[in-house]
């Protein structure tokens, strides 16, 4: 589906939660397991009230991810 806040149409979005965003060891252990099942992009991770915030990349806002690497 179409996202207008998606500085390239042609990507998609892959959501993945955790218990605490502020649990940096947790996020890395997801992170990780990512990895494992074959994801070689850099992944950002941001939080739900960012995106409650309205906070995106193309709507000027500069550090939106929490976590990126």
């Amino acid at each position: 589906m179409p996202n207008p806040n998606s500085p390239d149409p042609r990507l998609g979005v892959i959501i993945v939660y955790t218990s605490d965003s502020q649990n940096e060891s947790d996020v890395m252990r997801v992170r990780e397991a990512l990895r494992n099942l074959g994801v070689t992009w850099k992944i950002g991770y941001k939080t739900d009230k960012a995106t409650l915030n309205g906070e995106y990349n193309v709507k000027g806002k500069k550090r939106v991810s929490l976590y990126y690497c």
